[in-house]
């Protein structure tokens, strides 16, 4: 039975089999090569669970005109059949180690995941090894590959809140990190161009194996063992932030709305400033049934109908986006903007003492909670490893270094770029980006 549990906006999951638990604080993180040029990355706790990544560069950033869509199908050809097993296999042997597989993809990566007990981590890596050195990509699989793609780009499409951070990466970047992570109705994905994109990304240079709770040198001789990759990687032309405006025609009776800006890539320090403002902007309910403290979050609760304002702070490897999005009835965005927009020009000015400390103390729990989970925690090993050792993910300590006047020049910096507006809805009620005073 499958199952979605992970992150609808920023990436697609796939799961075969749920019910996880969150396993104790990470330690020292090892981070090596295989003699295959593999890259390996490690870290222990005390669980008595363990888990795999197979973390492929790329995602849908690596996808050209001729191709677009082809990585959302490739994510969908995990656990096929390959040259060693069946898929009815693959699940077979998932249950009855109670094992859980998932498929993952993002801008930036494709994740192939196996969580289990410790001491089946052999078993697994073998049948990670398997899914991007052996994948068969046979015509009466494309077929089912085909109809599961389609549903959950539907889905996507047709979900308001999803559609608008599609369409705001789009008009951003145009394609790289503009590329949706749906396959559009439109696209001509056959096949063989799935199997070719696979032969491009599948290569020794441009694949991580992480593992939790596995030891380091086993994980390395699993790559070896396992793994069959050719040489190479794949080198991904930078992204270029642009601006723009899309408006998309819906009849949902909910409408969103994102407008952003130019953010910066993840791990700078300026990175760091970025997700102080955005949780001092907040908007998220962080307590049940209350308004909260952040400025959106109050914002909302001032505005009538049922309106939601949040902030967001995409970071990539060389680039980012940051803004707010607006869900609510059509009628309401409006005046939901036009308090948007006074929060951001505040903002620019300075925030108090009390937004500082609270907005540092939300980004530094947020950092730690991503790395909480095990799947989170092989996805960010994962990225550490093919950054070439640089660690992705945002260290908890260094938000204490975060000023007043960071936050205020990281705002002003972000809201003098070009801004991307995208409204999803009925489009009479739904204002141009230029009618919006900033």
């Amino acid at each position: 039975m499958l199952a979605s549990s992970r992150k609808a906006v920023a990436s697609i999951p796939t799961v075969l089999k749920a019910n996880y638990s969150a396993a104790a604080a990470a330690n020292a993180v090892q981070i090596s090569s295989a003699k295959n040029g593999i890259k390996v990355a490690s870290v222990q706790d005390s669980s008595a669970t363990a888990g795999i990544s197979v973390v492929v560069n790329g995602g849908v950033k690596g996808e050209d005109s001729s191709n677009a869509g082809v990585a959302h199908f490739l994510k969908n050809y995990g656990f096929k059949n390959t040259n060693n097993r069946t898929a009815f296999r693959i699940v077979r042997e998932a249950e009855i180690a109670g094992a859980v597989l998932s498929s993952n993809l993002t801008r930036e990566s494709i994740v192939y995941s196996a969580e289990f007990l410790k001491g089946d981590a052999a078993q697994f890596a073998e049948i990670l090894g398997d899914v991007v050195s052996n994948q068969k990509f046979q015509d009466h699989e494309f077929v089912d590959v085909s109809k599961q793609t389609a549903l959950e780009s539907a889905y996507a499409y047709g979900t308001p809140a999803i559609a608008a951070i599609e369409a705001a990466h789009s008009a951003a970047f145009r394609n790289g990190l503009g590329n949706s992570l749906f396959a559009s109705k439109t696209a001509r994905v056959t096949n063989a161009a799935v199997k070719e994109y696979a032969q491009k990304l599948f290569t020794a240079g441009n694949v991580a194996l992480v593992g939790t709770n596995v030891e380091h040198e086993d994980l390395k001789s699993y790559a070896d063992a396992f793994f069959n990759l050719g040489s190479g990687s794949v080198s991904l032309p930078a992204s270029k932030y642009h601006g723009g405006e899309l408006r998309l025609s819906t009849a949902t009776p909910v409408a969103s709305y994102v407008l952003a800006f130019q953010g910066v890539a993840a791990g700078t320090k300026e990175y760091a400033a970025a997700e102080v403002l955005r949780h001092v902007l907040g908007g998220e309910q962080l307590v049940k049934f209350t308004q909260g403290a952040s400025l959106l979050s109050q914002t909302a609760a001032k505005l009538s109908g049922d309106v939601q304002i949040n902030a967001f702070n995409f970071g990539y490897s060389d680039a980012g986006l940051f803004g707010v999005q607006v869900n609510a009835a059509s009628d309401n965005i409006s005046s939901a903007l036009s308090a948007v927009a006074e929060q951001l020009k505040a903002v620019q000015s300075g925030v108090s003492d009390e937004d500082l400390k609270r907005g540092i103390a939300q980004a530094k729990f947020a950092a730690a909670a991503a790395f909480d989970s095990r799947l989170d925690r092989l996805d960010v090993l994962g990225r550490q490893g093919l950054l070439l050792f640089q660690a992705f993910g945002q260290n908890v300590a260094s938000f204490d270094n975060v000023q007043a006047s960071d936050v205020a020049k990281v705002a002003e910096s972000i809201l003098k770029s070009n801004s991307t507006a995208v409204a999803v809805g009925n489009l009479h009620a739904l204002p141009f980006a230029d009618s919006l005073s900033l």
